[in-house]
């Protein structure tokens, strides 16, 4: 056997930017050749197709959420770094020119309830940030920031969602007023809290 003559890391990368912009229906085989520079026949030996590419580009994008996950396991308190987390999003968001948006996000709307893989690799994104909400919550319950009679799971979903919803609401707002509908948002939830 062969060994590859390209960079799988870069073809993948491509893959996941390809999908990112255009979600997965409206990806074509001749987007991902274009993308990647690879002919078809190799896509299909190397990767075995289109949903085995975005399955691999969903997986990729796990970079992003272990650096928000990084962002919130630092030391500090709970309200500091749960703002951090959510203006970091926030950032994102209002920089986005060409409305990419979270790729989590897009796919979650996009493939969730059609197709049970690619909708379990999306929800790892999700369990995987609420993981790591549940523990700064749990730290900052421990430190006494957060009352004992607090449901930290209920919390870190309901954390989630806020971030996700920030997510999904900043694509359909007009550029010019944006950073500051979001920020009223990341107010709200940190008073809430």
């Amino acid at each position: 056997m062969r060994p590859r003559e390209f960079d799988e890391d870069a073809a993948v990368d491509a893959v996941m930017c390809i999908f990112w912009r255009k979600g997965y229906a409206a990806t074509s085989m001749n987007d991902l050749v274009e993308a990647t520079g690879l002919s078809r026949s190799t896509i299909y030996n190397s990767f075995g197709g289109k949903k085995k590419l975005f399955a691999l580009a969903l997986k990729e994008y796990r970079r992003v959420t272990t650096e928000n996950i990084a962002m919130i396991s630092r030391p500090g308190d709970v309200r500091t770094s749960l703002r951090e987390l959510l203006l970091s999003i926030v950032a994102d968001e209002s920089s986005d020119r060409e409305g990419f948006g979270c790729f989590a996000a897009n796919s979650s709307l996009e493939v969730s309830g059609r197709d049970p893989e690619l909708s379990a690799l999306v929800a790892q994104h999700f369990e995987r940030l609420e993981a790591g909400l549940l523990r700064l919550l749990k730290r900052g319950q421990k430190a006494g920031e957060i009352p004992a009679d607090q449901d930290c799971q209920m919390l870190a979903r309901y954390f989630v969602a806020v971030i996700q919803g920030i997510r999904v609401v900043s694509k359909g707002l007009p550029e010019a007023s944006r950073q500051v509908h979001l920020q009223s948002i990341v107010d709200a939830v940190i008073k809430s809290l």
